[in-house]
């Protein structure tokens, strides 16, 4: 297999080996025959190009643009399989779906790739249609087993490096001069979280992309803004803008330029003092000339610093003073408006007075509603006393039957208690007197049988005497 083919079936999920087949037929005939896995080969296609765009893989090494031509069937053929059957009927789709677009009308356009008016038309669909069949025109990729050459921006690239973006707007404070950088910057720190390196192309589609279709930023050859975080829009450079870059870009050149100024001068520091130990007078003395106009200039850099950090601080104080007062001044303004909304402490007063009298005029129709409507109507309190004493006598009576009542109930409780307790014990005795029954008529039974042994032991005895007298 081709590098970049074995690269995709490493890294790439949809290019497993057992896929290649299906990937690399020809897939304008599976088109009609197998409409899924058409569909399905699509998909794997785009996020295998996007990946190796983004990765750097392609012929061509651009991050977010895929250069289309032979050289990119080559790139992709296949030992087995050969080159892969179809792929500009794959573009053709990407294309109408919005995953790729024209590098010209993709920087030409004023209207976001996102809008509902980007999306082909029926008759553009079916102008598009034509061109395959050869019928108008050859806007198609597809060109008898052939690419077309052409330039497609690669819209999910776009989409995962507006990630990194954010990363990158959201890392620093959101004040003016932090929104501000210069070009140079951008990219160096871009290029640092993508691990990559963007062409001047890329660049150029991934700032029109930013401003136009993200609304995050606005540029300019050499400096760029991002969007403040109340704004709902960029706001355009301005000549101080171009100012703060400009100084911040100088500061991050002269502290690069200062730590390699360090880094020289400790290593004319080292080289001399080897030169010394080996007596190489000649060696020395240069290297300690080199060493202290190295200095000299590490501490010309070091005074500019000092003077253009002391200048940012002093930029970056007025451009928050100049965001206050601006916050200040709406606010202001806001107030001014309401207040007028509000008339003055006359009309307030005005409108209290008569709050006033309306309260008092609704207070004097509730009294009047109040009132009983038989005006000659005398109200009896004697007989509102003797009922109340009589509702209340009635209630003490119900809760008087009531405690009676509960309290039988409890009486009559602890009586058929004490009932079952006596009767309990009534058969107790009643046991315990049967039993010594049964023991007396025991005794007794036993001494009336000792009493016949006896007996019957003494009629024996006198038998025998009587026996020998008669002999």
């Amino acid at each position: 297999m081709s590098p970049l083919l074995d690269w995709l079936v490493e890294n790439e999920p949809s290019f497993r080996k057992t896929r290649l087949p299906s990937l690399y037929s020809d897939l304008t005939v599976q088109k009609s025959t197998n409409p899924e896995g058409y569909a399905a080969n699509v998909t794997a296609w785009a996020s295998a190009l996007t990946r190796a765009s983004l990765a750097g893989q392609l012929p061509l090494e651009q991050r977010l643009i895929l250069q289309t031509s032979d050289d990119l069937l080559s790139a992709l053929a296949s030992a087995q399989y050969g080159r892969p059957s179809g792929l500009g009927s794959v573009l053709d789709d990407c294309m109408r779906q919005g995953k790729m677009v024209d590098l010209h009308d993709f920087l030409a356009s004023e209207k976001s790739i996102y809008s509902r008016s980007w999306i082909p038309s029926p008759w553009a669909v079916l102008r598009w249609s034509l061109r395959q069949v050869g019928i108008v025109g050859t806007g198609s990729y597809e060109v008898n087993g052939h690419l077309r050459k052409g330039s497609l921006v690669l819209v999910p690239a776009l989409e995962e490096v507006w990630k990194h973006v954010q990363r990158l707007r959201d890392r620093s404070a959101q004040g003016l001069t932090d929104r501000i950088m210069s070009r140079e910057t951008f990219l160096k720190e871009l290029n640092d979280l993508i691990e990559g390196t963007l062409s001047d192309q890329d660049v150029a589609v991934l700032l029109r992309y930013l401003s136009r279709d993200k609304q995050a930023l606005a540029y300019e050859e050499t400096t760029i803004k991002f969007k403040a975080p109340t704004s709902t829009a960029p706001e355009p450079i301005t000549h101080e803008d171009r100012s703060i870059a400009t100084l911040k870009t100088l500061i991050s050149n002269l502290t690069l330029q200062i730590a390699n100024l360090n880094t020289r001068i400790a290593t004319l520091q080292a080289r001399a003092q080897t030169s010394v130990k080996t007596g190489n007078k000649t060696s020395a003395l240069s290297t300690l000339r080199s060493k202290k106009l190295a200095e000299q200039s590490l501490t010309s850099r070091t005074d500019t610093l000092h003077q253009l950090e002391q200048v940012y601080a002093k930029l970056e104080a007025a451009a928050d003073q100049v965001e206050i007062v601006a916050a200040m001044q709406a606010s202001a303004g806001a107030l001014k408006t309401l207040n007028n909304k509000v008339g003055g402490v006359e009309r307030v007063e005005d409108v209290l007075d008569t709050l006033r009298e309306e309260m008092g005029k609704t207070d004097e129709v509730s009294g009047v509603i109040a009132e009983p409507l038989d005006s000659n109507a005398v109200l009896d309190e004697g007989e509102v006393n003797d009922e109340l004493e009589s509702m209340e006598r009635e209630e003490r009576n119900k809760r008087e039957a009531l405690q009676r009542a509960e309290m039988e109930r409890k009486d009559a409780e602890e009586a058929e208690a004490t009932r079952r307790r006596l009767g309990e014990l009534d058969g107790v005795d009643q046991a315990a007197r049967s039993k010594e029954q049964s023991a007396d008529s025991v005794e007794q039974e036993l001494s009336r049988s000792i009493e016949k042994m006896q007996k019957l032991n003494l009629d024996g005895r006198q038998q025998p005497q009587a026996a020998e007298g008669v002999s």
